[in-house]
């Protein structure tokens, strides 16, 4: 069976659904590392488990029909995605909060499906452009309800906004810098290749200085949840890249954003946390605009 429009929805889905899991792990990582750590450990261990997923496969040959000019729009990716969308993110969470860094953040994927309109020639139905405002709404609606911004946390407001829209924007691009050397590859070894440029860019930040040590204090408590974060890691990078090949910047965009949604069934059955009106009234506009976008 040839894979379709309707597998990448369910691929993107599926990101965002491991998307979750892993915040779940790195909820119970947080005492042993800090969030940078924790998204430089990921990346490494991902690309670890992709590796003799390849070999497996074939090993490197598929990569030799990616063009020397589509290498360079991957590299691009991971710099735009990890080195300035991440760094700015978490920067822009420390300045204004995490809730509101992630409500103004969350336009990244108008961005990208903008992008993928006008450079990759990408068509956009009057269903896919009203699911697509249709989930970011109840997305806005969850992720500000589930996250409020904290008094002590808008001292910078006007730099924290910022630097949330640079992430944003670096976001958008990403998936539009990938996009083309996926027409003759498969995901699985686009990410064998991408996870370690970018574990390779986050080791040479300066947050990743200290972190091996951890790993080795820490190695017997954390053992177990390192693996499940790598396991995890690879299978969003594989199940977005897939969705990117055959459902589209915009859809994938989109749907892959989605990862607040599947946050609240776990969040209330794994630890009982509330939930509000205000997050089942963006829950179901979720619901609403998934339905859109998948006719």
């Amino acid at each position: 069976m040839v894979a379709g429009p309707n597998f990448g929805v369910a691929c993107a889905l599926a990101s965002a659904l491991t998307w979750t899991l892993i915040g779940l792990v790195g909820r119970a990582l947080a005492p042993y590392f800090s969030a940078l750590a924790i998204n430089l450990i990921r990346s490494t261990l991902g690309a670890a488990m992709l590796a003799p997923v390849l070999v497996a496969r074939g090993g490197w040959a598929p990569l030799s029909r990616v063009s020397a000019e589509d290498w360079l729009y991957l590299a691009l990716s991971v710099v735009t995605a990890f080195a300035l969308g991440d760094t700015a993110f978490f920067a822009s969470a420390r300045a204004i909060g995490l809730g509101r860094a992630m409500t103004v953040s969350m336009i990244h994927p108008l961005i990208a499906g903008t992008l993928g309109v006008a450079l990759l020639g990408e068509q956009v139905t009057a269903a896919v452009a009203a699911g697509a405002v249709v989930t970011l709404g109840g997305l806005v609606l969850i992720v500000s309800e589930r996250a409020p911004v904290l008094p002590e946390a808008t001292a910078s407001r006007v730099e924290g906004v910022g630097l949330a829209l640079v992430a944003a924007a670096a976001w958008g691009v990403s998936p539009v810098l990938m996009k083309p050397a996926l027409r003759d590859v498969d995901p699985v070894s686009i990410q064998a290749v991408r996870l370690p440029l970018a574990a390779l860019v986050l080791w040479a930040t300066p947050w990743a200085r200290g972190t091996g040590q951890r790993i080795r204090l820490h190695l017997r408590a954390a053992g177990a949840l390192l693996l499940a974060l790598g396991f995890l890691t690879a299978l969003s990078a594989v199940t977005f890249v897939a969705a990117l090949k055959y459902a589209g910047v915009t859809l994938t965009a989109v749907l892959s954003a989605t990862s607040p949604l599947f946050a609240l069934p776990i969040g209330l059955l794994a630890f009982g946390e509330r939930v509000t009106w205000q997050a089942v009234v963006g829950a179901s506009l979720c619901l609403l605009g998934i339905a859109l976008l998948s006719l």
